[in-house]
């Protein structure tokens, strides 16, 4: 639920901690893990939550929500995180969740940020034998999910969960996260590389560099171009000495203005 005037209910201080926020995720390497880390710890720390999660979903269109890639902060335990990993991975666990086909009508809108209470109200909730069995057992309880779409079918979502028996969140913390998220849409965007750059490039050299831009190895890369590993080995050696740098880790950074 976004675009109901997200500013209006939120003071000085708010902003002022959301803007940080944003800022000092602009500063981190596009993409990479050490930024997803830090949005995840800092947007708990906006809202006092005590979990933080950020998942790949698919499946919205048919409400059959299909968790993919995940990454968490703040497990009290390794339990927890077993625990969190198994769900992840069973489509029965998920199917027992009563707030992921919910979450997946919720907007068709960019950015959409909603409470445990706008999805389900507390009869729903408690009254679940999901919540009750995991929920309750791995010590999560109340959340806030917000969800960036990255196509027709799929979204990237963050999940800020509170201990179980712990305050509720209120709405002032959800417009909050939305102001927040809204301003960091570039962390699920993938790095573009600037056309400059790109200008004194041969065309596989181009496409070799953009897929490296976007995570992708070079067996992936060579995938999509439909030609050897080792060409595209040789392709990555040539963007090395065209930049004057020895590892992948320099070239991006060079590439992408981390440096």
């Amino acid at each position: 639920m976004h675009g109901e005037g997200p500013i209006g209910s939120l003071g000085f201080e708010d902003l002022r901690r959301a803007l940080r926020l944003a800022n000092e995720l602009r500063d981190l390497p596009r993409g990479s893990e050490v930024q997803r880390r830090h949005a995840l710890s800092g947007l708990c720390a906006l809202v006092g939550a005590r979990i933080g999660l950020w998942v790949e979903l698919s499946g919205l269109r048919s409400g059959r929500v299909v968790l993919g890639e995940s990454l968490g902060v703040g497990w009290e335990t390794e339990g927890q995180h077993l625990g969190f990993s198994h769900y992840v991975g069973s489509a029965q666990r998920r199917s027992e969740d009563p707030s992921l086909p919910r979450f997946a009508k919720v907007s068709a809108d960019p950015v959409a940020t909603v409470t445990r209470r706008q999805l389900l109200d507390d009869r729903e909730w408690y009254g679940s034998e999901h919540v009750q069995e995991f929920r309750r057992g791995g010590n999560v309880d109340d959340f806030i999910y917000t969800a960036f779409r990255t196509g027709p079918d799929t979204a990237c979502a963050i999940a800020l969960h509170r201990s179980w028996g712990d305050r509720q969140y209120n709405e002032r913390e959800r417009r909050l996260i939305d102001v927040v998220h809204a301003e960091c849409a570039f962390l699920h965007r993938p790095p573009e590389v600037p056309a400059a750059l790109l200008a004194g490039l041969s065309p596989r050299l181009r496409a070799t560099l953009q897929g490296l831009a976007r995570g992708l190895s070079e067996k992936e890369i060579a995938a999509e171009l439909r030609i050897s590993q080792h060409t595209v080995h040789d392709y990555v050696k040539t963007l090395h000495r065209h930049f004057g740098v020895q590892s992948r880790g320099e070239l991006l950074a060079v590439c992408l203005g981390q440096r």
